[in-house]
């Protein structure tokens, strides 16, 4: 068949929709099962092509085969034209005369129009066909492309998600080494997006970092995230508590309208002398694991952010990141990581000490959080280098491979 060239193309969109040899997709069942009703049709589908082979997404009778040469079917006409391709009696119709649907099926009649991605490539057809020759009115054909333009964004939601997914790895932000101090996080979603929100930036004499932690997962709280994100960053020059203050109340306005609330840790480091000004609005999931080996567990005495009361006062929390030591912050999925209480976070101290190398750390968290972590994921560490100006590291086994957290 004659394309123009774009098979590979629509090949290749076609499998970054992760549609084809999946389960029958409810979202694609009840448009077909809409549209046998409104047409009063006893076939409807729903099918995307690739470079040379048609699939249907919805089998309309038990044991239907799902794929078939593209050549052989009648939707290779319709991905030609942008309108609808009809066609009221297939055996007078040459186009369609010695098609195997028409020889072997007894298909009469066929309507089709094409679907279309973002960027004009037709992947796909939604079609209807009877036992019957029958005619179409206009009025029908503005129903098909109606019905057409329902399945386009059923089949589109597989790219939104990618998207999503292209959107949130741009906002990640990448591992800063900056004046002896060094940040890094990793972020492992329970589904396609996270609720939870990490983040620094530099200043002129400061590192401000981040971490929020949305109730909820998915979409939602990715949404409610991305506001806390911009809504701090836009006030990063401010210490922690006058940042709050002035974001704080719209921030809590959309969150009680939405019926949530996010905790957060909020610290602005001072680059020159190690010194931590920070907010913490419920989360209370940070270790300071220092040079010498020890921690300390770093409380919460405020409410999160949706929950606090308006205009009230935030508490600030001062201390010193010494040369050597490490701040790990945690959103409350990581305690899947241990037992599930708060002793998961003297394991991620632990862990720290034993692997040495944050990225390493990182990894191993990444790891154990794929594996057994039943919310959002989200781990952040902040080093100091030590009084040598060296990086941090820790002798021992431990520093032979990555210690699973716990």
């Amino acid at each position: 068949m004659d394309d123009g060239g774009l098979g590979p193309a629509r090949a290749a969109l076609v499998a970054a929709l992760d549609v084809v040899d999946a389960a029958p997709a409810e979202r694609f069942e009840r448009i077909v099962r809409i549209a046998r009703e409104v047409f009063t049709v006893p076939l409807a589908y729903v099918n995307v092509l690739d470079d040379d082979t048609l699939h249907t997404l919805t089998p309309n009778v038990p044991d239907e085969i799902v794929s078939g040469p593209l050549g052989w079917s009648f939707c290779q006409l319709t991905i030609r034209h942008p309108e609808p391709t009809i066609v009221p009696d297939t055996t007078a119709d040459p186009r369609t005369a010695d098609l195997p649907g028409v020889t072997r099926r007894g298909i009469r009649f066929y309507a089709g129009v094409p679907l279309v991605m973002p960027g004009g490539l037709p992947v796909g057809t939604l079609c209807l066909m009877d036992v019957e020759p029958r005619s179409f009115s206009l009025e029908d054909e503005a129903a098909l492309i109606d019905f057409g333009r329902w399945a386009e964004r059923a089949l589109g939601q597989g790219l939104q998600r990618d998207r999503l997914r292209d959107v949130v790895g741009a906002l990640t932000p990448a591992p800063l080494d900056t004046h002896g101090f060094c940040v890094a996080g990793t972020s492992v979603p329970y589904g396609d997006t996270s609720g939870d929100l990490h983040d620094w930036s530099r200043t002129d004499d400061h590192l401000v970092v981040t971490l929020a932690d949305v109730m909820g997962k998915e979409q939602p709280a990715a949404i409610l995230a991305a506001g806390i994100r911009a809504a701090l960053r836009q006030h990063r020059h401010l210490a922690p508590a006058d940042a709050l203050a002035v974001a704080e109340p719209a921030l809590a306005e959309d969150l009680t309208a939405a019926s949530a609330f996010a905790t957060l840790f909020h610290a602005r480091v001072d680059v020159a002398s190690g010194a931590v000004e920070a907010v913490d609005a419920g989360h209370g999931l940070v270790v300071l694991v220092h040079a010498d080996g020890g921690h300390d567990l770093l409380r919460s005495h405020d409410l999160p952010l949706g929950l606090h009361p308006s205009g009230a006062p935030r508490s600030v929390t001062r201390f010193t990141l010494a040369p050597g030591d490490a701040l790990i912050l945690a959103s409350d999925g990581a305690l899947d990581l241990g037992d599930g209480t708060i002793d998961a976070l003297t394991d991620l101290a632990h862990t720290l000490r034993r692997v040495g190398d944050p990225a390493r750390f990182l990894e191993a968290v990444r790891l154990r959080a794929a594996e057994r972590a039943e919310d959002d994921v989200t781990v952040v560490v902040l080093t100091r280098a030590g009084a040598g100006g060296e990086d941090r590291r820790t002798g021992g086994a431990g520093q032979d491979r990555p210690a699973p957290p716990g």
